[in-house]
């Protein structure tokens, strides 16, 4: 199994604001599944999700090395 970022898409007043600085695309979870599909059924259970947000999932490695990427530069 691989871990599994996943990121919820669009704003929404009740769980993703724009008004309290909140993102267009926000990590919501992480999850071991077999794929990204998986992931976001997994998520679908445990994040809220208005009927207009949608649920995209990438592993969680390679997010992690571009954030860790990110963090080294930004210090520089």
């Amino acid at each position: 199994m691989t871990e599994f970022v996943v990121y919820r898409h669009g704003r929404d007043d009740l769980n993703q604001s724009p008004d309290r600085g909140l993102p267009e695309k926000m990590a919501v979870a992480r999850v071991f599944a077999e794929n990204a599909d998986e992931a976001c059924r997994k998520a679908a259970s445990q994040v809220t999700l208005a009927p207009h947000q949608r649920l995209t999932a990438e592993p969680a490695p390679r997010v992690d090395e571009v954030e860790q990427e990110m963090n080294r530069t930004s210090r520089a």
